[in-house]
């Protein structure tokens, strides 16, 4: 029990003080015997069959695209605008393959720590819901993007619980990262479009 609640601890702290006051480096640092912790006690290794994947992967896919489509009109001042440029980027992101690459470690990275081994842990000791909200909360606040406080903020809140719900529900550490992934790439999706459209102009 001690070593979880220093784990626990290092998770907090890097909630609360990255990227302000600790970088990537010492950050990582921190986190490494979180994920080493939670690879070997907290993710299930039962292989999953053919179907589960697959309904896992197009799941994931489907609710990652209708939660970012749901947030835009809090989260973007031209949400159509953005919905249209995100599918547009498509195509192009092959071009963008470094940050791609990155994105599927750093979502994988984050769902390791803030669902699984945070809800885990915090399920030892609190009811669901608060496991629920304190986890979405620190992932919330590790996110320097949300401040200033605005509506993006409250979107990205409700995008976080919606991440704790549904690990919590299905203890999926697939389901939840696919989610993730699939709402950052259209994000970076309608970014590079509109780079790309700019810079032609």
């Amino acid at each position: 029990m001690g070593l979880l609640a220093l784990l626990l601890t290092f998770v907090v702290c890097v909630s609360f003080l990255y990227p302000r006051v600790i970088g990537d480096r010492l950050g990582f640092m921190f986190m490494l015997p979180v994920l080493a912790y939670t690879v070997i006690f907290y993710v299930d290794w039962q292989f999953a069959s053919l179907t589960q994947l697959f309904t896992m992967i197009v799941g994931g896919a489907c609710v990652g695209i209708g939660l970012l489509f749901a947030g835009l009109p809090l989260s973007s001042p031209q949400p159509k605008a953005f919905m249209v440029n995100s599918l547009r980027g498509l195509t192009s992101l092959k071009e963008n393959r470094p940050y791609l690459l990155f994105q599927v470690g750093i979502t994988c990275y984050e769902e390791l720590i803030w669902r699984v081994f945070l809800i885990s842990t915090l399920l030892l000791v609190l009811p669901a819901w608060a496991a629920i909200f304190l986890s979405s909360a620190l992932f919330w606040t590790v996110h320097g993007e949300n401040r200033p406080l605005g509506w993006h903020s409250l979107e990205f809140f409700i995008f976080s619980m919606v991440l704790a719900v549904a690990y919590n529900l299905f203890e999926s550490v697939l389901f939840v990262w696919v989610i993730h992934l699939t709402r950052n790439v259209l994000i970076l999706s309608a970014s590079d479009y509109e780079q790309r459209q700019a810079s032609r102009s």
